[in-house]
């Protein structure tokens, strides 16, 4: 896969494989979820993974950053999502960076299961589900740096998925 830049309104600003991992900077548009998903799918494609271990890393990867762009980002704004993909040893790791709000999803509250459909409620299901996917997460809050007015992230969240 070769260097891929896209102009600022499709989702992908940019693709990069760097030292045997892809590297993605996403837009903070609702096309940087298919966008994003396709380049880290093409880049996996070597992998040979098995369909299950692919839907599972696609589910994570859209969970993730659809919650970032729907609830972390301000709308219409130039903050971007980071993300790192890197296969290992009966793992993919992945690495989102991003400059949106601050939020540990590991502290979301895990809804109330429903008796009835009347009680039902939209949203919420999402961290748990990655959750439940995932080998091992990890929430990082990062200092603020001035110094960096391109990107300067605030978030990041490792998440490793078993293959």
């Amino acid at each position: 896969m070769a260097d891929r830049s896209k102009d600022d309104i499709s989702g992908l600003r940019s693709s990069a494989i760097v030292n045997g991992r892809l590297e993605i900077v996403l837009n903070n548009t609702l096309e940087a979820i298919e966008d994003g998903r396709c380049s880290m799918l093409d880049f996996l494609a070597s992998q040979r993974l098995a369909d299950a271990v692919r839907h599972r890393l696609e589910v994570i990867f859209e969970e993730l950053v659809s919650n970032t762009i729907r609830h972390g980002f301000t709308r219409h704004s130039r903050q971007s999502i980071h993300v790192r993909i890197e296969p290992r040893p009966g793992l993919v790791e992945f690495t989102f960076e991003d400059d949106g709000a601050p939020f540990n999803p590991l502290d979301a509250q895990v809804p109330q299961r429903f008796s009835t459909i009347e009680t039902a409620r939209i949203g919420g299901l999402g961290i748990p589900l990655v959750t439940r996917l995932s080998a091992h997460l990890r929430y990082e809050r990062l200092p603020q740096r001035a110094d960096d007015a391109d990107f300067a992230p605030c978030n990041r969240l490792v998440v490793g998925v078993a293959v």
